[in-house]
C-alpha cells in the first residue's frame, strides 16, 4: 500500500499553519501518552521552526483527513560533525487511524528518504505508556537499543534538609556558578568542551559515536530554546585551577511553570569522587526554585544501566514517571522488511 496522500516539508517549507496542525495533532495524542499535562503551545513550536540550528536537518511526512493531521512521521539528522550515519525519527498515528497501514507506508517514506542521503541507521524511541509503539517497532525490524525511564521528582518529596546538606562544601577550592538563558561569552569554548563529558552517558546497543560540540552549535541551541518559549539555568563548577569540571541545567516555559525539565549532567572523569555532582543539581534546584517558584516537579532521562546518576536522584526523591526505550534499525533491512506490505499499525 503507498501513501499517495502522505504530504512532504522540509525544514525550507515549514509555516505557521503547518505548526499549528501539527501541535494540534501532538496534543491529541498527549492526551494518550500524559494526560495530565498542559497543552504544548503553537506559538513555542513556530518559534523554534523559524530559529532552526544551521546544522540540523527536519523533514515530515504528514497524512490529513478532514483538515487534521492524523498521523506525521518526521526525522532528524545533523549534516555537520559525527554520526553522518544515522538519523532520528519520531512516528506517530492517532489512535483512531490505527491498523490502517499508515505508519508502515509513513515509515518507508522516511526510510527511502534517509537512504538517498546515505543514512544506514535509524534511532526511535516507545515508552510503555503506547504499548502500540513497541509492537509497531518490533514488526518493522528495530531491535531495542537502549532502556531508560523518565523519571521525576516532586519537589515536595526532597527530603528535608538535602540541598542544604548537598550545597554545604568543604573548602576544597571548587567553586560553583549558575549562569540564567545562555553562557557568557568568556566561557564558551571551555563550556563546548565541557559537554564531551556527556559522551560518558550509557549508550548501551545503540551505534552512536561521541558527539562534539563546537561552541557555535551551543550559541544555535540556546536561540533554539529561546525561541521555544524555554528559560535555561546552567550550573557550573570551577576546579582549583579555574577550569571547568561539571555542569547541569534545568529548563522550562512560562506558560508551564510547573513542568521542569533536567538536561544535561556530568562531571569530568578526574574530578569525579568529590561529591560535585549532588552539588550541581541541588545548587540548581535552590536556583530555579527562586526564579520560579510555581515549578512542583523536575523530568529527567536517564539510562536504567546509569548507575551513579540513578543513585543520586534517588537520593533526592526521584521516581520512575514511564519506562522508555530506544530503538535502532538498519535502513536498508527497514525497507526489504515484508512487513512493509503486510502490516497494518
Amino acid at each position: 500500500m503507498t501513501v499517495t496522500a502522505a504530504q512532504h516539508r522540509d525544514h525550507t517549507a515549514l509555516t505557521e499553519e503547518f505548526a499549528q496542525a501539527l501541535v494540534a495533532h501532538l496534543n491529541r495524542l498527549r492526551a494518550e501518552s500524559h494526560p495530565d499535562d498542559p497543552p504544548v503551545d503553537p506559538a513555542n513550536v513556530w518559534g523554534q521552526m523559524q530559529h532552526l540550528p544551521p546544522h540540523l536537518e527536519l523533514d515530515f511526512w504528514t497524512v490529513e483527513e478532514a483538515g487534521q493531521i492524523v498521523a506525521h512521521a518526521r526525522t532528524q539528522l545533523f549534516n555537520s560533525g559525527e554520526n553522518q550515519h544515522l538519523a532520528e525519527l519520531e512516528l506517530l498515528v492517532a489512535p483512531g487511524a490505527r491498523r490502517r497501514g499508515l505508519g508502515g507506508d509513513l515509515l518507508r517514506l522516511a526510510a527511502q528518504s534517509m537512504q538517498a542521503r546515505g543514512r544506514t541507521l535509524l534511532i526511535a524511541q516507545t515508552t510503555d505508556r503506547v504499548p502500540a509503539g513497541e509492537v509497531f517497532a518490533r514488526r518493522y525490524g528495530f531491535q531495542p537499543g537502549l532502556s531508560n525511564h523518565v523519571n521525576r521528582l516532586l519537589l515536595a518529596d526532597i527530603p528535608d534538609g538535602l540541598l542544604e546538606a548537598w550545597t554545604t562544601r568543604p573548602d576544597d577550592g571548587y567553586t560553583l556558578e549558575v549562569w540564567a538563558d545562555g553562557v557568557p561569552d568568556a566561557d564558551l569554548d571551555a563550556y563546548a568542551q565541557l559537554l564531551n563529558v556527556m559522551n560518558s552517558a550509557p549508550r548501551d546497543g545503540l551505534d552512536v559515536e561521541d558527539q562534539r560540540t563546537t561552541p557555535e552549535e551551543v550559541r544555535s541551541m540556546e536561540r533554539l530554546a529561546r525561541a521555544g518559549g524555554r528559560q535555561t539555568l546552567t550550573a557550573v563548577i570551577r576546579a582549583p585551577d579555574g577550569t571547568l569540571a561539571g555542569l547541569t541545567d534545568l529548563s522550562w516555559r512560562p506558560a508551564q511553570r510547573g513542568i521542569v525539565a533536567q538536561g544535561n549532567t556530568g562531571v569530568r572523569p578526574e574530578h569525579r569522587g568529590h561529591g560535585l555532582g549532588g552539588w550541581l543539581k541541588a545548587a540548581n534546584i535552590c536556583e530555579m526554585q527562586r526564579l520560579n517558584p510555581h515549578a512542583t516537579e523536575i523530568r529527567t532521562q536517564n539510562a536504567d544501566s546509569n548507575g551513579p546518576m540513578l543513585k543520586i536522584n534517588a537520593a533526592l526523591g526521584v521516581r520512575p514517571f514511564m519506562a522508555s526505550t530506544v530503538w535502532r534499525a538498519n535502513v536498508t533491512l527497514v525497507l526489504d522488511s515484508p512487513e512493509r506490505s503486510t502490516a497494518r499499525p
